[in-house]
């Protein structure tokens, strides 16, 4: 079974807060726009009736004023680095006359990289009241080729056939008003949704493409999902959907839209995390969550399957220890597979820290290169020699092939530069059918033979 998981994740924000009662909220989502670049949306909401009122001529307003920075890590570069002043006409200076919020959206084409933002909301006629954000973003182009889903805008209301063209909101013949706060239930009970699907014209058969929308809770129970299953070959198209929160308990909840083959066993999937404030529904099943449910649910292992989560930890093997493959053997249950893959990556990434080697999603996309660049007559691309080694050690400083040397079968040489001042792998083509095993290394902890170049004879 072959699983690519792509994610594209709503991280929490880390708050930093003059005043934290100040109610002001931003959200974001990215689109496709080119091959190196995305198209970023950022939402944003201030509280009417806590903005201080103001004469300005025959009328009364209030104003918000709205900075936003969003700075390269790695270049220190900011692509943004500016505030606007948001007015907003009020009819009675009553703050609980003045129920509505002050929301707005912008856009800006953002290249592939990891950016860190920070932006703030104020009062302009009373700068002591504010709220700040600051959180990490990072943008992967959705290219061109494979399908893919856009990441997943949460709305307060979608309009179609009387959407008004000059909104700001307006969009794909729809008009989006966003939702920045995330939060839904008393007071408003229906949650509206807006996703994109690219390069759905690449696929040679939709018939085994199917599209999902589900929600989770914060225990990790499926409490709604919807399947869509006729599909356009198209490179974009839109997906909007509504799902009543009426009667879901308060708490946190996870929005996921999955695009999955059936035929290649890939899924691709976009996740939101959105809350739900219904005071007066009751829980009628409580009972006793572990504490690290909220973390995988948050993680990329929240919807496996236990098949899915057994081909993860099968491609998962290379670096886990003997007890942590005897501790997986003993589980039976998808919720104990799902946590012990989040706390199994969890560790991997601490413990190295500074190796990309050891990110869950290198480690996987190295799988995938290795399932369709090394497969053989005899194994999987994965579960051959030169697959294990791709996927454990990355791309090799240099290849050294050999394949038509005279007395000789064909062999290479990998070599890494930067692995114990310098290592190499020594693979042999020794059946003739491209299945090239590995013969020798100097890298410590692998098999070592000396006597290598004897395989490799055509004499022998």
């Amino acid at each position: 079974m072959k699983k690519i998981i792509l994610l594209i994740t709503i991280l929490p924000f880390a708050i930093i807060s003059a005043q934290s009662s100040f109610n002001f909220n931003i959200d974001y989502a990215s689109f496709k726009y080119d091959s190196s670049s995305n198209y970023l949306e950022f939402y944003y909401s201030f509280p009417s009736s806590q903005l201080k009122v103001e004469r300005k001529g025959d009328n009364f307003q209030v104003e918000g004023i709205f900075h936003l920075e969003l700075k390269n890590d790695s270049t220190g570069e900011y692509i943004v680095n500016k505030g606007w002043k948001i007015p907003s006409v009020v009819k009675d200076t009553a703050a609980s006359a003045r129920t509505s919020n002050l929301v707005g959206v912008i856009g800006f084409i953002v290249p592939k990289g990891k950016y860190t933002l920070s932006s703030e909301g104020s009062d302009f006629n009373n700068p002591g009241l504010k709220r700040s954000y600051k959180f990490p973003i990072i943008e992967n182009p959705f290219g061109t080729k494979n399908m893919t889903v856009s990441g997943v805008q949460l709305a307060a209301n979608i309009k179609q056939g009387d959407a008004d063209k000059s909104s700001i909101f307006y969009k794909n013949t729809l008009e989006v008003i966003p939702r920045p706060s995330g939060i839904f239930g008393e007071n408003l009970p229906v949650l509206f949704y807006y996703g994109e699907i690219y390069n759905l014209d690449k696929v040679p058969d939709l018939s085994s493409i199917k599209f999902v929308s589900s929600v989770y809770d914060g225990k990790g129970n499926l409490v709604y999902s919807h399947l869509k299953s006729s599909l356009s070959p198209s490179p974009a198209s839109v997906e909007v959907g509504v799902i009543n929160v009426s009667k879901y308990i308060s708490g946190k909840y996870y929005l996921i839209l999955s695009l999955s083959d059936s035929l290649k066993n890939e899924s691709i999937i976009s996740r939101k995390e959105f809350f739900v404030y219904n005071p007066t529904v009751k829980d009628t099943a409580a009972s006793n969550v572990p504490s690290n449910t909220a973390n995988v649910l948050s993680s990329q292992f929240a919807i496996l399957s236990a098949e899915e989560c057994d081909d993860i930890f099968a491609k998962s093997q290379y670096i886990a220890s003997k007890n942590e493959k005897e501790q997986f053997r003993k589980i039976h249950t998808v919720e104990g597979k799902r946590e012990f893959l989040y706390k199994f990556w969890n560790e991997k990434a601490n413990e190295q820290e500074k190796d990309k080697r050891y990110v869950y999603t290198d480690y996987m996309n190295r799988v995938r290169v290795a399932t369709d660049k090394y497969r053989n007559i005899a194994r999987k691309g994965w579960q051959s020699d030169m697959g294990r080694v791709y996927i454990m050690y990355g791309e090799p400083s240099e290849i050294e092939r050999h394949p038509n040397e005279g007395g000789k079968r064909p062999y290479e040489i990998w070599k890494y530069n930067d692995i114990e001042g310098g290592v190499q792998f020594i693979f042999g083509d020794l059946t003739g059918f491209r299945n090239y095993v590995l013969l020798s290394s100097t890298k410590r902890g692998e098999i070592q033979d000396d006597n290598w170049q004897q395989e490799i004879s055509r004499v022998n």
